[in-house]
C-alpha cells in the first residue's frame, strides 16, 4: 500500500516540474507588428448610375390590311366575264351581302359566308353559300362588273342534294346597271328554288341591259334554319 502511494506522488512532482519549465519558453507570436497600416484617408470608389435610357417601343407602322382580296372591286370590270367557274376561287370577284340581324340582338348580323368548293359543274370547283336563317331572311352573293352590250342570257349552275318541296334558298341573280348605292336583296330574281331537284341543274335569265353593268349571282334564304348551296359555270351568251 505504501509503495503505490509513493508512485503516485512521484508522478505528481514530475507534472508539477513539467508545467514550470512550459512557462519559461518564449511564445509563438512576435509583439512586434512590422506590417504598413492602411491608410485612412483613402477616398472609398464611387459608383455612378447608369446611364442607359430605358428603351422605348414604337407602334407599329404596318397598315391594316384591307377586307378585299387583290383584283374583286367591281370598278375594276373588264369587257367580259372573268374565271365564271371559279378555278382561281374569289380572285375576280367581289362579295357581298343584305343580311338581317340577329333575333334579338340589334346591329349584329345573321352569320354567312362564301367559300370555294371541290364540288363543281365545270372544272375543278365552284362556291359555296352559307347563310344563317334564323331570321327568316338574307342575300349573299358574288359580282363582276362587264360589258353587257353583246349579253341576251345569263347561265348559272346550282348543285341540290335532293329535290324538296320546301323552298329553303332561292337562287339569286342579277344583270343590269351598276346601283350607286350597292345591290339590296330587293334588285335580285329570286323566282327559283335551289332544292327543285337533285344534282346539277342550269338556271337562265335574260340580260336586257346595253353597257357597262353588274352581273351577280348567289343565294337567299327564307327559312328559319341554316343551309348551304353551291353554284358554279357562271357565263354570259
Amino acid at each position: 500500500m505504501k509503495r503505490r502511494y509513493f508512485l503516485a506522488g512521484t508522478a505528481s512532482v514530475a507534472a508539477l516540474l513539467a508545467g514550470c519549465s512550459g512557462d519559461d519558453e518564449p511564445a509563438d507570436d512576435d509583439p512586434t507588428d512590422t506590417s504598413t497600416p492602411s491608410d485612412p484617408t483613402t477616398e472609398p470608389p464611387t459608383t455612378e448610375p447608369p446611364t442607359t435610357e430605358p428603351p422605348t417601343t414604337e407602334p407599329p407602322t404596318t397598315e391594316p390590311p384591307t377586307t378585299e382580296p387583290p383584283g374583286t372591286d367591281p370598278s375594276d370590270g373588264s369587257d367580259e366575264l372573268v374565271d365564271g367557274s371559279f378555278e382561281y376561287g374569289l380572285e375576280r370577284w367581289y362579295v357581298d351581302t343584305d343580311l338581317p340581324d340577329k333575333p334579338g340582338n340589334p346591329g349584329q348580323k345573321v352569320d354567312a359566308s362564301v367559300t370555294t368548293a371541290d364540288r363543281a359543274s365545270d372544272g375543278q370547283q365552284g362556291i359555296e353559300i352559307f347563310i344563317d336563317g334564323s331570321a327568316d331572311d338574307g342575300t349573299v352573293w358574288v359580282q363582276q362588273e362587264v360589258d353587257l352590250s353583246e349579253v341576251s342570257t345569263l347561265k348559272v349552275d346550282g348543285y341540290s342534294e335532293q329535290n324538296s318541296f320546301n323552298t329553303v334558298l332561292q337562287v339569286a341573280t342579277y344583270t343590269g346597271p351598276v346601283p350607286e348605292d350597292g345591290l339590296v336583296e330587293t334588285d335580285f330574281n329570286r323566282d327559283h328554288s335551289l332544292w327543285d331537284h337533285e344534282g346539277w341543274k342550269t338556271y337562265e335569265y335574260d340580260v336586257d341591259h346595253d353597257g357597262t353593268g353588274l352581273v351577280a349571282v348567289g343565294l337567299s334564304i327564307i327559312w328559319e334554319t341554316g343551309a348551304a348551296g353551291v353554284l358554279d359555270n357562271v357565263r354570259l351568251e
